[in-house]
């Protein structure tokens, strides 16, 4: 399935089909403790059984934090992002999970591009993103920005989760959307270096 995304900033926008209906609404606004915090849910009237996640991205020497039940807990529990969404390797672009179907899958930035979405034992595309030419519904003969979702056995509410979180991370890395996208706690001192993953270095870096 095809998710446009309508705007094109994954930290505001609608993702919707190609015949225009929206499966899910993506805001941020300012936090309480000045820092922005991304609501993940499903378009319709505000409930919270509609809330998919909360991300409060992270700033200064705040980790960036998850809250959602899917992660294995009542609804407003805490989830550090790197214990979900971590690094197996010191250098590299690639966050690793262990999604609800107790697989581990893994994520990569293509610079420039978009994010791809694999599992780690077979590299079977799950998920991809990318900016293309649109042929049919709404938004034919349109150039739009889209996430690819593959027929799988994850939840799609953590393939949007975990896509929000990595395709904010590229933008970042790309220098896309200017400072609403930068905050000084998503750089990382140890470096990514380059595309490739080398060398192990445990759970390093944070998004």
């Amino acid at each position: 399935m095809d998710f446009y995304l309508i705007p094109n900033d994954p930290k505001h926008t609608l993702l919707v089909s190609a015949n225009g209906v929206p499966h899910y609404q993506i805001d941020t606004e300012q936090g309480a403790r000045g820092n922005q915090v991304t609501l993940i849910q499903r378009p319709g009237i505000p409930s919270e059984d509609n809330i998919i996640a909360e991300i409060e991205w992270g700033e200064s020497d705040m980790p960036t934090i998850i809250r959602s039940s899917m992660l294995g807990g009542a609804k407003g529990v805490v989830t550090k992002a790197l214990d979900y969404l971590y690094k197996r390797h010191r250098f590299g672009p690639t966050r690793y999970f262990v999604a609800d179907d107790s697989q581990e899958y893994r994520w990569k930035m293509i610079r420039g591009v978009g994010c791809v979405l694999t599992r780690s034992d077979s590299s079977t595309e799950i998920a991809s993103s990318m900016s293309m030419l649109s042929t049919e519904g709404l938004f034919a003969g349109e150039k739009k920005h889209i996430l690819r979702v593959q027929p799988c056995s994850v939840d799609m509410d953590i393939v949007i989760l975990t896509f929000v979180m990595m395709e904010k991370k590229r933008r970042d890395r790309d220098g896309i959307g200017g400072d609403l996208y930068f905050t000084p706690h998503d750089a990382e001192p140890q470096g990514d270096g380059g595309d490739g993953d080398a060398g192990d270095g445990g759970l390093v870096g944070e998004l």
